[in-house]
């Protein structure tokens, strides 16, 4: 195994070597994409936030779960994640330094409304998406809201199974404002 592992470490190590020259031949400004193509990166935030109970947020129904013994064999859960909460401005720079131009992200509602439709707006969660979309349009990299990644306010899971109940879509999809947005997208993840 040993043996097999410094024969692949080695190869991927001289091809590497041998490719270097061939890439410095080209024009690094010069790219194949229209000049408006958008390249970005995508995160999800029950698993990149991290900030478990941070600024008010209350629980969602993956803190539920992951919480339960048993449910995850390792027991990992979100609840630093990469904290990207707290460090967004650096992740920021990483994308900026690698050219990215959007970014596609999720919003916790459990951030923003604790108790789903039963209690009132934490506005720490909106200060923080705010924080968030201003500092993207500072970087030049145009924000992308996905409405949800499979995380719901553990309330609303509780009192209505979560987001195919009309009980759940109408009010949340009402309160969605978008003063700074230029594009719609719909994600739509079935399994």
């Amino acid at each position: 195994m040993e043996f097999s592992l410094f024969v692949l470490e080695m190869c991927f190590t001289i091809t590497a070597l041998l490719c270097y020259p061939v890439c410095l031949q080209g024009n690094p400004n010069a790219s194949p994409f229209p000049s408006n193509f958008l390249f970005g990166t995508a995160s999800s935030s029950y698993q990149f936030e991290g900030a478990f109970l941070s600024d008010g947020k209350g629980l969602n129904n993956w803190d539920v779960f992951t919480h339960k013994p048993g449910n995850i064999m390792d027991g990992s859960n979100g609840d630093t994640a990469v904290d990207h909460y707290h460090l967004y401005q650096e992740d920021l720079d990483l994308m900026q330094d690698i050219g990215v131009n959007s970014y596609r992200f999720s919003i916790s509602w459990a951030r923003i409304l604790p108790k789903g439709r039963f209690g009132s707006v934490n506005k720490a969660g909106i200060h923080h998406y705010n924080k968030l979309i201003n500092s993207l349009l500072l970087k030049g990299i145009q924000p992308f809201v996905s409405l949800t990644h499979y995380d719901i306010p553990q309330e609303l899971e509780n009192r209505y199974g979560a987001w195919l109940s009309s009980q759940v879509q109408l009010p949340t999809c009402e309160m969605c404002q978008a003063d700074r947005r230029k594009a719609h997208t719909i994600s739509l993840l079935i399994r």
